[in-house]
């Protein structure tokens, strides 16, 4: 008799430091919890597969852009929070199949920015508190930011959207690609101690945006993976994170075009 197995993912530890960045910025659990959350059981009877419509490119890796070249829709700073909401995803904007709860978690930097312009964490963190959240990863060099979830079928997304000074965000992306290469591989925690085996990958997205990259930080076993679509529109930074704690990584390609032809 045969024994029918499910592929169950455990959530692993983070970092003091990250959990600190992730208070600062204000924003709720949401897809950003999954180191407290257990993973539910998911055979792959009953995972759903990922929503592929036609007209959602998926990633590519060849033909990458060069990093860094001039914005095409430059911005002119400051751009304030409040500002930032208005490009928010929207129920009228989002692809079939994705939705918003409530008012999504909405929170912003309403009128306020930032006149401290602070060094990316990732220059110096220690990888295993590599945190793949928008609302972390964003938090250098930022004037501001806005943020809201959207939802697929039971799937989160965080959308984070950002301000800079002129050349920051550029900059910003251009750290982010240090610290994946600097982490390409490191040793994690479980929840009970585990010592895990991670990978980070980073892979440029051509044609999306000024620039734009993928970016999966995968244990060795069943843990949970994590990802963040990273897209520069002139200096503003839209950030599309979750995780496959309920048995699959969003399809983040199929919200990334959409939401980012929306934001000037």
């Amino acid at each position: 008799m045969s024994i029918a197995r499910s592929s169950v993912r455990i959530p692993l530890t983070v970092g003091a430091a990250a959990m600190a960045a992730a208070v600062v910025t204000g924003c709720s659990s949401g897809s950003g919890s999954i180191y407290d959350t257990p993973k539910a059981a998911v055979t792959a009877a009953t995972t759903p597969a990922a929503i592929t419509p036609a007209a959602a490119p998926t990633l590519q890796t060849t033909g990458a852009p060069a990093f860094n070249t001039p914005s095409s829709t430059p911005t002119v700073p400051p751009v304030t929070g409040k500002e930032l909401s208005a490009f928010l995803p929207t129920a009228a904007i989002l692809p079939p199949g994705w939705t918003i709860k409530g008012n999504g978690n909405e929170s912003d930097t309403g009128t306020a920015i930032n006149d401290y312009r602070g060094d990316p964490g990732q220059k110096t963190e220690p990888c295993n508190q590599m945190r793949l959240s928008g609302s972390v990863l964003s938090l250098g060099y930022q004037l501001s930011n806005a943020m809201n979830e959207v939802n697929d079928d039971k799937h989160t997304v965080q959308v984070t959207l950002a301000a800079y000074r002129p050349g920051d965000a550029a900059q910003l992306l251009t750290d982010l690609r240090a610290y994946a290469e600097r982490c390409k591989t490191f040793t994690g925690k479980s929840v009970d101690g585990i010592s895990i085996p991670m990978t980070v990958t980073l892979q440029p997205v051509p044609g999306l945006g000024d620039e734009a990259f993928d970016m999966k930080r995968v244990p060795t076993g069943p843990y949970s993976s994590m990802e963040v679509v990273a897209i520069r529109i002139g200096d503003k930074l839209l950030f599309l994170s979750g995780d496959d704690i309920l048995g699959r990584l969003p399809n983040f390609m199929q919200l990334a075009v959409p939401l980012a032809k929306t934001i000037k």
